[in-house]
C-alpha cells in the first residue's frame, strides 16, 4: 500500500508539474527520461522488492527532477534563496540533483545486484561504477543534445546548460561520485546492523 500511495503521489506531481511549464521543450526533454526509467524503477520493484525506504528515495528523486524540468534547472526558483543565502553566484539546484543522484540512487542498484545473488562487496563496486558510468554518459548525452537542437548562438547554447560554468559537467560528474561514495558509507553503517541476505560474504 506505501509504494502504491507513492506512485499515486508521483503521478500527482507529474500532471501538475506538467502544466505551462518555463520551456516547453526542455521539460519534454527531461521528461523522456522519467518516461523511460520509472516503468523500469516498477518492474524492478516486483522483480528484486525494494524496501519502502529505498522506493521512497527514488521517488523522492524523481519528483525533485520533475520541478527542474518544470521550471528549468537554471531558473529553479525555489531554489534561489537557497544559493543567496550562500553567496553563490549561480543557481546550484542543477548541482543538487546530480549530488542526490549519487546519494539517493545508490543503494537501488546496491539492492538490485545483492538480490542477483552477488556479495556485498561486488555489489557496492557495481553500483558505484553504474552512478559513474551514469553521471558521464549523462554529461554526453546533455552536450549531444544541446549540439543537435539548440538553434542559438553557441555562446547561448553553453550558457543554457552550464550557467557559464566551464567546469560545470566535471562537477556534475564530482557531485555524484562523492554522494554515492557516502550513500555506500552509511549502507555500510545501517547494513551492517541487518540480517544476512543472500550473497553475504
Amino acid at each position: 500500500m506505501f509504494k502504491k500511495s507513492l506512485v499515486v503521489i508521483f503521478f500527482l506531481f507529474w500532471i501538475v508539474l506538467a502544466i505551462n511549464p518555463v520551456d516547453p521543450a526542455t521539460w519534454a526533454l527531461e521528461n523522456i527520461l522519467v518516461a523511460a526509467v520509472f516503468p523500469v524503477v516498477l518492474w524492478l520493484d516486483r522483480r528484486y522488492s525494494f524496501n519502502n525506504l529505498t522506493f521512497l528515495s527514488l521517488t523522492v528523486f524523481v519528483i525533485l527532477h520533475l520541478f527542474g524540468a518544470h521550471m528549468t534547472y537554471n531558473e529553479m526558483s525555489y531554489f534561489a534563496e537557497v544559493s543567496e543565502w550562500f553567496g553563490w553566484e549561480r543557481n546550484q539546484y542543477d548541482h543538487l540533483i546530480h549530488f542526490l543522484f549519487g546519494l539517493m540512487v545508490f543503494v537501488p542498484f546496491f539492492e538490485v545486484f545483492y538480490h542477483q545473488g552477488m556479495s556485498r562487496k561486488v555489489s557496492y563496486l557495481l553500483a558505484f561504477l553504474f552512478i559513474t558510468g551514469i553521471g558521464a554518459w549523462y554529461e554526453i548525452l546533455e552536450w549531444i543534445t544541446i549540439i543537435v537542437f539548440c538553434k542559438q548562438p553557441q555562446e547561448v547554447c553553453f550558457d543554457a546548460i552550464t550557467q557559464g560554468d566551464i567546469w560545470d559537467a566535471q562537477k556534475d560528474m564530482a557531485y555524484a561520485v562523492i554522494a554515492s561514495v557516502l550513500a555506500l558509507l552509511l549502507h555500510l553503517l545501517w547494513g551492517s546492523r541487518s540480517p544476512n541476505k543472500v550473497g553475504e560474504e
